[in-house]
């Protein structure tokens, strides 16, 4: 696995760790320091099966979680974000992710329209607070039903959006 990361993030070393099979044991697999030229870094190594893997940078950040699978894998990590390509899992991931974005950004432009229409120098009609309540709410509830679906996939990705993403599902749709 191939990685880099923005040099501005000041990171010198990366522990690589993995969620064993019992998901209740972290395991460090390894710790490479990063090449303060380039930014990279090199992780080298057989896996058995695909599963849930950390990187985790010595400036206390949080750990970014990906699918650790057979096959080449790059890495990059910069200040607006990471990406990941090969393997299908970990595109299956970023396709979730890409997903999760494009429908919180909808809702984000959503209430800032609202905010627009409501602001105390404006007036907004009974039918168009509930025309985008109920835009909001099938925005959330489209949501809800991409996540439950790649939970329920019972696979290393479906556990990180289990990790990451369960508390956002509404009781509703559970």
């Amino acid at each position: 696995m191939e990685c880099n990361i923005d040099k501005s993030l000041n990171v010198d070393s990366v522990a690589l760790i993995v969620h064993e099979d019992s998901y209740d044991k972290l395991k460090l697999l390894s710790r490479v320091s990063v090449d303060s030229t380039t930014g990279a870094f090199i992780f080298d190594g057989q896996i058995e099966k695909p599963c849930v893997a950390m990187l985790k940078f010595d400036n206390d950040s949080n750990a970014f979680m990906f699918v650790l699978e057979s096959g080449e894998t790059l890495i990059n990590i910069a200040a607006s974000g990471v990406g990941i390509t090969g393997g299908e899992l970990n595109r299956d991931y970023m396709s979730y992710l890409k997903h999760r974005e494009a429908i919180m950004d909808e809702r984000m432009e959503l209430l800032k329209n609202y905010r627009q229409l409501a602001a105390p120098d404006s007036m907004i009609n009974i039918d168009n607070e509930r025309h985008m309540v109920m835009q909001d709410s099938i925005l959330a509830d489209s949501l809800d039903r991409v996540t439950v679906s790649y939970i329920n996939r019972a696979d290393a990705v479906g556990r990180i959006v289990f990790d990451r993403y369960v508390n956002t599902l509404s009781p509703r749709n559970l």
